[in-house]
């Protein structure tokens, strides 16, 4: 047989061999190869879990009696708003009834109390709702700070500081001094707080944001500092100045700009521009521009004092 005889047989075995193989397995959906038709089961992919939910505070009641409060205040913009929040009666009666830590090391628990979390969500939905551009974020954490700088400051001592016009029953008394540190909530009722109670509720809303705070303690005073990386605000006139706890950069925020002038036994307050994040250099505070503070995590968990077993000696005549 001449060659130009097998070309179209071994053509023709070829086109039966595709068709075979290829063909007919696409036409009825089976497997394409040249060994067994069953099928190789693909790898089991893992369940679909949805991302867990950033757990909420358990909403206020609707019965039940309740103080209302109104803010005026000024926005980082210059804007004026009025902001109205409302708290439980019961709730701000129990805080008052509860005891104080002395050591200030417990006062971060304060701020994150679950009790308050409602209200403070609450407002912090008012005065910083949630933004689309991350460029505006700066601007919404400021006009949360600059709220909470705006609230009257007035000294523990003051029966001024409470709306009862007398001094709770668990005030401290510290080298002279009488100490209160409020709740969030007792701060906003009564309308009107000292350096820590301004920390503390600063602190409390910068956590419903989602920001991770300190307290920075003074000898003569208490402000807050936030976590912030690579902070340079472009505009800043002054150097930001920041702390660092267990490798994280904390920037110093003022919770009062206040400036003590003594009148007689009284004192008040006179107000100034609210502080930006990181300015020292413009605090009335000598304290606040001269010392390193103490830094207090809001999240303090005390560890237990070292501790030593020592041998009893054996009563005479056995165990």
């Amino acid at each position: 047989m001449e060659l130009k005889d097998v070309l179209p047989v071994l053509a023709g075995g070829i086109v039966i061999l595709v068709i075979a193989l290829v063909v007919k397995p696409m036409l009825l959906g089976e497997p394409i190869g040249l060994g067994s038709r069953e099928t190789v089961p693909l790898p089991e992919l893992p369940e679909y879990r949805p991302p867990t939910p950033v757990a909420t505070a358990t909403p206020l009641p609707d019965d039940g009696e309740v103080y209302t409060r109104s803010f005026r205040w000024t926005s980082i913009d210059g804007g004026v708003h009025t902001t109205e929040i409302s708290v439980p009666k019961a709730l701000f009666h129990e805080h008052r009834e509860t005891p104080r830590y002395a050591d200030h090391l417990y006062w971060g628990r304060y701020a994150l109390e679950d009790a308050d979390r409602p209200v403070l969500e609450d407002l912090a939905r008012q005065i910083a709702p949630p933004v689309d551009n991350p460029d505006k974020e700066y601007f919404r954490l400021m006009n949360l700070i600059f709220f909470v700088q705006q609230i009257p400051y007035d000294a523990d001592g003051n029966t001024t500081s409470y709306i009862e016009g007398t001094l709770p029953p668990h005030t401290l008394s510290v080298k002279g001094s009488i100490e209160y540190p409020k709740y969030p909530v007792e701060t906003l009722v009564d309308g009107r707080g000292d350096c820590e109670d301004a920390a503390i509720l600063m602190a409390g809303l910068l956590d419903v944001l989602g920001y991770d705070t300190v307290l920075l303690e003074y000898s003569d005073h208490m402000a807050l500092g936030i976590r912030m990386d690579a902070f340079n605000p472009y505009y800043a006139k002054y150097l930001p100045r920041y702390f660092t706890h267990e490798g994280k950069r904390y920037y110093y925020v003022e919770g009062t700009d206040f400036e003590w002038n003594y009148v007689s036994r009284y004192s008040t307050a006179r107000w100034g521009k609210p502080l930006a994040i990181g300015d020292t250099q413009d605090a009335s505070i000598a304290s606040v521009r001269s010392e390193n503070p103490r830094i207090i995590p809001i999240c303090y968990i005390p560890t237990p004092e070292e501790y030593q077993i020592y041998p009893v000696r054996l009563p005479k005549g056995g165990a």
